[in-house]
């Protein structure tokens, strides 16, 4: 019985210190939120823009020519097209980066 009674006085215990822990990270929180910290929002300008072109690799594809089947190597190119804007109110600087075009070397329907 007295071992029964330890065991539950330890899992209370337990219970009442995890509880005790949640509502001092509650009140933190809370703490937070109440004073929020104004924000200007961002001037964005597009400052630049630059285009890349990246192999990304090669696959093998099959066309008929003279009722003989042949095979031929494609090349695969990427054109990557990155913007950069400026902001003058916090002198940032942000990028987005787009795949505008896949390009393979030769023409097929793959």
């Amino acid at each position: 019985m007295v071992k029964k009674m330890k065991k539950y006085m330890l899992m209370f215990g337990m219970i009442l210190s995890v509880s005790l822990v949640a509502f001092s990270t509650q009140v933190v929180a809370e703490e937070v939120l109440e004073n929020p910290i104004p924000q200007v929002k961002h001037n964005w300008v597009e400052y630049s823009t630059g285009f890349d072109e990246i192999e990304a690799g090669t696959h093998e594809y099959t066309y008929w020519k003279n009722f003989i089947k042949r095979t031929r190597t494609c090349l695969i190119t990427h054109k990557i097209k990155t913007v950069v804007y400026y902001c003058d109110l916090h002198d940032h600087t942000k990028s987005e980066t787009f795949l505008d075009e896949v390009i393979h070397s030769h023409q097929h329907s793959d």
